[in-house]
């Protein structure tokens, strides 16, 4: 993968590290409030820490804290690796 190139954070692989580079344009305002809530900001590094038998939802590390996504909403999560 080449680095700064903007992808979404569904394309994430385990043992991964990315920033977040922001959030999908067409990402509906009350997905946008939440991710932005829960610390999807800009800059913040993050990476996958636990998935899920089935794939779906999908545990994230992101300023120390785990947070659990669904595919959905991880694919409006714009990152670049580091």
């Amino acid at each position: 993968m080449i680095n700064n190139q903007v992808i979404t954070l569904g394309l994430l692989k385990k043992g991964e590290l990315a920033s977040i580079a922001g959030i999908a344009t067409d990402c509906r305002q009350e997905i946008r409030q939440r991710l932005l809530d829960l610390g999807f900001v800009r800059g913040a590094e993050i990476s996958i820490q636990n998935i899920s038998p089935l794939g779906d939802p999908i545990a994230y590390n992101i300023h120390g804290t785990l947070i659990s996504l669904r595919k959905e909403d991880s694919l409006q999560v714009l990152i670049t690796h580091k």
